[in-house]
């Protein structure tokens, strides 16, 4: 199903058929409207939510849905737990998990009172991220003097997009760490951890560099949010350590497929699959095995952010170039499956062409 006419996925050779629908965070009544009417025309379906737009549209309507399809992700009220981050933060607390100091106020009255009691520099972030992201391109915003805090939670609140105002986590792009789980009946049956090497933009961004790694830390932290928040199924939930004592902080969780979901399937954690053979087909997942060392690059992205440490110094030639010289898999490329990648191309060219300044006459 698609909702842009700009996704790839109906470039692959795996697609048999792709639907067009409305933009579930547009139009949710209308992309709900059109998952029913597909059950009439193409049968039941598996629906696997992979943005948190489509799956606030799905949580909210899961009843109606689940009597025509599978459905692969939470009820409203457990996907509020992590599409909400003010709540998210909440629950963390009630649960012990430890997370960063976090505040969020309703008016720039609350917001002046509580300027004297924070400490900058600190992030003004989204209690919902695809509607802060569409609005501004950033995931959050970093601000150093009280002027900066009273813009960038403004410009958000003017818009009506809830923010919050958090502490600085200090530490490389490197202390950040996933935490992938599948869940049955409140019992973590398939888990696989990962380090992020490089994001973009850097600091605060995207992940565009990562690699499988154990990380034993973040195992029970990542297993009592979840927990805490009644998740079934696959949670994604992002961790960063603290360089200032080591600790790992929680950062937010995903109740869907994350950006880089491709690595566990290189690594034989295929939790996709799982996913729909245990909701399908009823099968138990069972936990593989799986190796460290792998990577998973965003080949558009990455060879920036690359550039980047490598003009300041913070990157060795070498092991920047590691991603790309070891085993690994890359966000869209893929030799027995290239068309998505060719289309994706094609996109940023076109982009690149009507972005440039016409020639002079």
């Amino acid at each position: 199903m698609l909702s842009s006419p700009r996704e790839l996925t109906r470039h692959s050779r795996y697609v048999a058929a792709s639907v067009t629908v409305p933009d579930p965070a547009d139009d949710p009544t209308g992309y709900v409207g059109a998952l029913l009417r597909l059950a009439d025309t193409h049968g039941p379906g598996v629906l696997v939510p992979t943005t948190d737009e489509a799956l606030e549209a799905v949580s909210a309507h899961h009843h109606t849905l689940a009597a025509r399809h599978t459905v692969a992700c939470p009820t409203e009220a457990v996907a509020q737990t992590f599409l909400d981050k003010r709540i998210t933060s909440e629950v963390a607390d009630r649960a012990g998990v430890e997370a960063p100091r976090t505040v969020s106020p309703d008016s720039y009255g609350e917001l002046e009172s509580l300027l004297e009691r924070l400490r900058l520099p600190c992030l003004v972030k989204p209690a919902e991220s695809y509607r802060y992201n569409r609005a501004f391109g950033v995931k959050m915003k970093r601000v150093h003097t009280p002027d900066e805090l009273r813009t960038a939670w403004g410009e958000a609140h003017e818009l009506g997009i809830g923010t919050m105002i958090q502490e600085l986590i200090p530490g490389p792009e490197t202390g950040g760490v996933n935490y992938n789980v599948y869940v049955v009946d409140g019992e973590p049956r398939v888990e696989m951890t990962s380090r992020k090497l490089r994001l973009s933009p850097r600091d605060f961004g995207y992940p565009c560099a990562v690699v499988s790694r154990v990380v034993p830390e973040v195992i029970e932290p990542g297993r009592a949010i979840v927990a805490a928040m009644g998740l079934e199924g696959f949670a994604n939930v992002e961790f960063k350590q603290d360089e200032r004592d080591g600790r790992y902080k929680l950062m937010e969780v995903n109740g869907r497929p994350n950006m880089s979901g491709r690595l566990a399937v290189r690594c034989g954690v295929d939790f996709p699959l799982l996913t729909y053979r245990h909701l399908v087909h009823g099968e138990a997942p069972v936990a593989p095995s799986w190796p460290e060392g792998v990577h998973w690059v965003n080949e558009f992205k990455d060879s920036r952010s690359l550039l980047d440490h490598w003009r300041d110094g913070r990157t060795p030639w070498l092991r920047g170039l590691r991603p790309y010289l070891s085993s690994g898999v890359f966000a869209t490329f893929d030799a027995r499956d290239p068309r998505p990648f060719l289309a994706r191309v094609r996109d940023r060219v076109g982009t690149e062409k009507t972005a440039a300044p016409s020639p002079a006459h």
